[in-house]
């Protein structure tokens, strides 16, 4: 899957926009803009950059349901800055035109300068060795005191199965006795 910038409208020192298309591998030198072919070459698209006289963004098509349950395909256009992503409608591909993308990317870039920077966190300082030695020790301890418990129950557990053992063979000797008991009473 290619990037979002691999298609582009740009526009160029001379007053004119380059249209580029990785699909197609080269410029589309032959597009004009807001004419029938050029909207038509949006309709195919998922997403492109503009670049403008006045700023920047990235173009998104996205789909969603209306109440009536169709599905309907919309523009919106796309900026990050300081650390916050900044949306603006664009609407559907016919409303495209350049001069509403200019536009949208005079909104932007006005929003994206007028947004107060994002404050920086101080840098952590990092710890001493022998912060970092005493705290490997104090886990290394618990460690050990966990190994310990887990070989007392261990421990606890092997007596208790052969006191199992041994009530189990106490209650097979008695039984037996109590059998043979049973059969001199009854001859």
């Amino acid at each position: 899957m290619g990037s979002r910038l691999d298609t582009e409208i740009k526009y160029t020192a001379g007053n004119h926009y380059i249209f580029y298309d990785t699909e197609k591998d080269e410029l589309v030198r032959k597009l004009k803009p807001d004419t029938p072919e050029y909207f038509t070459w949006l309709t195919g698209l998922k997403s492109f950059h503009f670049s403008g006289k006045n700023g920047h963004f990235t173009a998104r098509q996205e789909t969603r349901k209306n109440k009536s349950g169709h599905k309907g395909t919309y523009w919106s256009a796309y900026r990050r800055a300081n650390k916050k992503q900044h949306r603006k409608y664009l609407g559907f591909t016919e409303k495209l035109t350049i001069n509403a993308l200019e536009d949208t990317a005079q909104q932007l870039d006005t929003i994206c300068k007028s947004a107060p920077a994002a404050p920086k966190s101080p840098r952590r300082r990092p710890e001493k060795r022998e912060i970092l030695y005493a705290r490997i020790k104090a886990r290394e301890e618990t460690i050990e005191q966990r190994d310990q418990t887990i070989t007392k129950l261990e421990k606890k557990v092997s007596d208790q199965e052969q006191e199992i053992k041994e009530l189990k063979d106490s209650i097979r000797k008695l039984e037996a006795a109590l059998k043979t008991k049973r059969e001199r009473l009854e001859l």
